[in-house]
């Protein structure tokens, strides 16, 4: 039986009248509210997804509601099967070992060319960007650490010509980052984090590449960690939930 498809409270839903409930949200905004729901696990793996029933919880139309799958279904997040509409994907262990896998690719090759093309502005601007993550984690608040963790990393990402890697980067970090949701940074978590992102700081500044790339190596190894020990650990609780062995 297909898991009962539950995606925003009623009261999140917006309408200014026929026209306007319409026309929102657009299908780039049921886009991101379907791929939170699916990367948080509240769409479960194997759900069927079925353009009325979103068009309808939504209140939308069918159209914004079958181009949000559609574009789900190029990130790899769902899988649209001709007559039979379109199935939530298992989202486990491996698909994370894989998008850190690509990121340890990625991730050294944007640093590098960031400390290597780094105006004075830029270096000015990731040191504010880092003492915002820095006032966060010293107030041990996670919400404010996690938005200014993301414009700390974006705005790396963001200067780096290779349009391509930024596109995957983005898809990625956007799949991350709803897991994190999940599943939120202790503070030891955000501490080191902090330090980690000092010594981005630090390179940049001195203009060493290699030293950032090092610091970027050692920053994405530990999130890959905290990131697959949170899956287990539910993958455990779940079985243990269902009376099953891990």
């Amino acid at each position: 039986m297909a898991a009962k498809l539950d995606l925003l409270d009623e009261d999140e839903v917006v309408s200014v009248g026929r026209r306007a409930s319409r026309r929102e949200p657009g299908y780039g905004r049921l886009q991101q509210l379907l791929r939170d729901e699916i990367l948080e696990g509240r769409i479960p793996a194997g759900a069927r997804l079925k353009v009325s029933d979103i068009a309808a919880r939504f209140n939308t139309s069918t159209n914004p509601a079958r181009e949000a799958l559609q574009g789900l279904e190029g990130e790899g997040l769902i899988v649209i099967t001709p007559n039979r509409g379109a199935r939530v994907r298992l989202i486990d262990e491996d698909m994370v070992r894989n998008i850190f896998d690509i990121r340890a690719l990625l991730e050294p090759y944007i640093m590098r060319t960031f400390v290597e093309f780094a105006r004075p502005e830029d270096v000015a601007a990731l040191r504010a960007l880092q003492e915002k993550c820095q006032s966060a984690c010293d107030a041990a608040l996670y919400p404010e650490f996690h938005a200014a963790n993301v414009d700390f990393h974006d705005y790396i990402t963001d200067r780096h010509f290779n349009v391509e890697a930024v596109r995957i980067m983005k898809q990625h970090n956007s799949w991350l980052r709803a897991l994190s949701l999940k599943n939120p940074l202790t503070l030891a978590h955000m501490r080191a984090s902090c330090a980690e992102h000092w010594e981005l700081v630090a390179a940049v500044e001195n203009g060493d590449p290699d030293a950032a790339v090092q610091a970027i190596g050692k920053h994405m190894a530990r999130s890959r960690g905290i990131f697959l020990a949170h899956m287990r650990r539910d993958r455990m609780r779940g079985a243990s939930a269902a009376g099953i062995s891990a």
